[in-house]
């Protein structure tokens, strides 16, 4: 929580400022009782006209200035809050976009969004409230008890043998609740993660009639939810009950001994209006802490999920190292790779590419084809091996400076809410002749040229105002339009009709402008590559040009004969 805390810093001024307004609004709403019992039990009696009018209008003022103050306060403890929780996120997202894909997947996708939402969220109820009751509460309990002793010392012991009780039961039932909290974030996790992979495969969930197997996954995920919920709530539904009983306790009592005092002349009326009045500002007061120990609980929970994110030391090695000349633009050199460490994903891969040249890799699903560009893209580090661009390791680039090398059209791409160009852009400095051009050699050009706002033409979230066909063409451009200098195409024109994948290919290699790698499950895809790697449950099982691979490879041949037919296919 400190950390989390140290996040006001920046505000301290403020928050002293805050401070200041708050506590002079409470003190005259402490000061109201008083002067109540001061007119009942002194002005009244003298029948004063003028002093009870006098009086009367001190009273508007110092509730106008109650009023005032704690609306000002109000406003500025939610834009001091705000602002802190805004540069959290702001921290946070910055260290979630660089984290390694590991450290994601260690921390799971569902559970660092639920950090940056819900988390952050309590987190913010937390600095709001606090600043807003957590000042004026103890004002008011401090002050009422200070007052109550001094208008009647023998009723305020009532109080004060009230208050180790109260402050006990506080204690013990947010002690336990703290943990229920920490549980529930974690089965949340589980929940968003449940429905946000359901919503993103609704399609093919309906496709395969698989809604009745989802709908129970999603039910005993919420039961989970669900209980811990309960589990929580029974706990600290306990605090407002019991700190109730004993405060009415206390105001019976109050009122059976003020009553006594009243009729023997040992207290006068007004006193115990001002008395227990101040006794319903101390219950007011205890039930505000209370709603802030609460409060608390989850804040704290969520807090220490965010630190995990906060201190997470994930920045990636950069080695000395000096580039070695080599006519190769790519090597991969006896490279070894685990997900889980358990197992090898990749095993002793070894290949070169030269510059401007075109090279395929081809294989079935989950045979590491993907896996490489990852490593490529060093959105993962090999476990053992070397990869070299320009004959310097990898791990001795800048990753920014690395990743700016590469154009990539990845599998599951997604467009953003924007427009045509600016999808292609990207944030880029990429001027109109590029973007055309880009465009022009994905062949994109023909539908956008069609389009009512060409490229101004906005686009819904995800490209859902396209074809498959029109976003992977949209997806290409925008890895043309900067003439990086590798382009990794990951099974970029599967959705593709096989005139446009060919022109688009032939285009790719007639400019010659930069190395590119195509990863593909389809022959036709890499057909005409300078070079095709051939990959088979992690490890090279083929390298060579596709008549080469077609007589010496067993696998490339089957692939051949099942997707073309057998036949010597030369790509137009």
């Amino acid at each position: 929580m400190r950390i989390v805390l140290s996040y006001l810093n920046p505000y301290k001024y403020k928050l002293i400022v805050n401070l200041l307004v708050k506590s002079g609004a409470t003190l005259m709403e402490l000061f109201l009782p008083w002067l109540l019992a001061y007119v009942i039990d002194t002005i009244i009696p003298t029948e004063d006209v003028g002093a009870i009018i006098i009086f009367g209008v001190l009273m508007l003022i110092s509730s106008a200035i109650a009023f005032i103050g704690n609306v000002i306060a109000n406003r500025m403890a939610a834009r001091i809050s705000s602002d802190a929780i805004k540069t959290l996120r702001d921290d946070g997202y910055t260290k979630i976009m660089n984290f390694s894909n590991r450290t994601v997947d260690e921390f799971k996708i569902p559970s660092l969004v639920s950090r940056m939402t819900t988390d952050t969220y309590h987190i913010y109820r937390m600095f709001n409230v606090v600043q807003r009751i957590g000042v004026r509460a103890p004002i008011l309990l401090i002050g009422s008890i200070f007052l109550m002793v001094m208008i009647d010392l023998n009723l305020a012991l009532v109080l004060i043998a009230l208050m180790p009780l109260i402050i006990a039961v506080i204690y013990f039932i947010s002690r336990r609740g703290v943990p229920y909290y920490s549980q529930l974030q974690k089965e949340l996790d589980s929940l968003i993660r449940i429905v946000r992979e359901n919503i993103a495969g609704i399609r093919v969930i309906k496709a395969l009639a698989k809604e009745k197997d989802e709908q129970i996954k999603f039910e005993q995920v919420n039961l989970a939810v669900s209980k811990k919920e309960r589990s929580a709530g029974y706990v600290v539904s306990m605090l407002n009950p019991m700190m109730n009983l004993l405060l009415n306790m206390g105001l019976i009592t109050i009122l059976y001994f003020g009553a006594i005092r009243v009729s023997q002349g040992l207290s006068q009326t007004g006193s115990i209006i001002a008395f227990l009045t101040y006794f319903t500002l101390i219950l007011m007061s205890f039930l505000a802490l209370n709603r802030i120990f609460l409060m608390y609980s989850r804040a704290n929970a969520s807090a220490i999920r965010i630190v995990e994110i906060l201190q997470r030391e994930d920045a990636f090695e950069v080695i000395n190292a000096v580039a070695v000349p080599s006519d190769m633009h790519i090597e991969f050199r006896n490279v070894d790779f685990s997900y889980n460490k358990t197992k090898n994903h990749l095993e002793n891969i070894s290949f070169e590419i030269k510059r401007n040249q075109t090279f395929g890799i081809i294989g079935s699903t989950g045979s590491g084809k993907s896996t490489i560009a990852q490593l490529l893209l060093r959105f993962y580090d090999v476990d053992s091996g070397q990869i070299l661009i320009n004959g310097k390791d990898i791990k001795s680039y800048d990753i920014k400076e690395l990743r700016s090398k590469f154009g990539v059209v990845l599998q599951n791409d997604v467009l953003f809410s924007s427009t045509v160009s600016d999808n292609i852009r990207f944030g880029r400095q990429v001027d109109d002749e590029s973007l055309m051009d880009a465009a022009n050699m994905a062949q994109a050009t023909e539908f956008i040229d069609k389009l009512q706002g060409k490229y101004q033409q906005e686009v819904l979230r995800g490209g859902a105002n396209f074809s498959g066909g029109q976003r992977q063409r949209m997806l290409i451009a925008r890895a043309l339009a900067d003439h990086p200098e590798i382009l990794i195409f990951d099974d970029a024109s599967s959705a593709l009709d096989y005139k446009t994948d060919a022109t688009l290919r032939n285009q790719l290699r007639k400019s010659g402008m930069s190395t590119v790698i195509l990863i593909a499950q389809r022959v036709s895809t890499v057909l005409n590559a300078d070079k095709i790697l051939v990959i088979e449950e992690g490890r090279i099982v083929g390298l060579g040009t596709h008549e080469e691979l077609n007589r010496e490879c067993d696998v490339y041949r089957e692939l051949v004969e099942l997707q073309l037919g057998g036949k010597e296919y030369v790509n137009a």
